[in-house]
């Protein structure tokens, strides 16, 4: 009886002994893992958040320097202001928005499905906004209508003055287009993509983590905003462009 229990300690203790290694060997694995894959993510809210900065920065400055400018000036021009609507054609000003916008670098997919994987609405936000930033239609738009009738000053004063006004209002209303597709891009990242993606890097998940990154760039966000303000849309900006317009009309 006695041989027996020894044989079964001679068996048992390795075979705990092994199992325990065996154990320990995938716990550092699957927390090295874990460590990785965190680590990912915070990179992916870091990227994330940098290109939001990069585009609110672009949009606000040209929103401010080109397009409010050249608004105003064709709301003088359409006023009887002939002495600006000769300086516009002599310095080429009608020709605006000519380099197209920067594109988003990429960002590996594995890094956006682990946020994913935490958080779907955080990946189709970035999707949405990836979408937003690629869509050049309006400035393509605008850059044909001038090409079109805006290039040859002597051929516009040569029209009469109803189809003068014709070209001048349709040159507005592509203007203030691209006014409102930059303040909903605006509008869309500073109250929809950044408060998600900060409240999620603020989660028990990434207490361990440096997120010195993230917090540079949201200083320097918020100095954008500062600076931008008076072109920053209002909160309530997404609302009345939903019950604006024709849907104002017939509600």
């Amino acid at each position: 009886m006695g041989e027996v229990v020894m044989l079964n300690e001679k068996l048992v203790l390795p075979l705990l002994a092994t199992l325990g290694a065996s154990l320990t060997v995938l716990f550092i694995q699957f927390n090295t893992l874990r460590v990785k894959e965190t680590k990912q993510k915070v990179y992916a809210v870091s990227y994330i958040v940098h290109q939001c900065y990069k585009i609110l920065f672009s949009e606000l400055s040209i929103l401010k320097a080109t397009v409010i400018p050249h608004i105003k000036a064709i709301e003088r021009i359409l006023d009887g202001d002939e002495d600006l609507l000769l300086t516009m054609f002599l310095a080429d000003e009608f020709d605006i928005l000519k380099a197209p916008p920067p594109k988003l670098t990429h960002l590996p997919d594995e890094y956006l499905l682990l946020v994913g994987y935490d958080d779907m609405h955080l990946a189709s936000m970035y999707e949405t906004l990836v979408y937003l930033k690629s869509d050049d239609t309006c400035r393509l738009d605008l850059n044909n209508f001038v090409r079109k009738d805006l290039k040859n000053r002597h051929a516009f004063l040569s029209l009469d003055s109803k189809a003068q006004v014709d070209i001048l209002h349709e040159y507005y209303d592509h203007l203030t287009t691209i006014e409102h597709v930059t303040k909903r891009k605006i509008f869309f990242i500073v109250y929809s993509v950044l408060p998600k993606f900060f409240n999620y890097i603020k989660t028990y998940r990434f207490w361990l983590y440096s997120k010195k990154s993230i917090n540079n760039e949201k200083s320097r966000i918020k100095q954008v905003l500062s600076n931008y303000k008076e072109f920053v849309p209002k909160a309530d900006f997404g609302e009345q462009s939903m019950n604006g317009g024709i849907q104002k009309e017939i509600t």
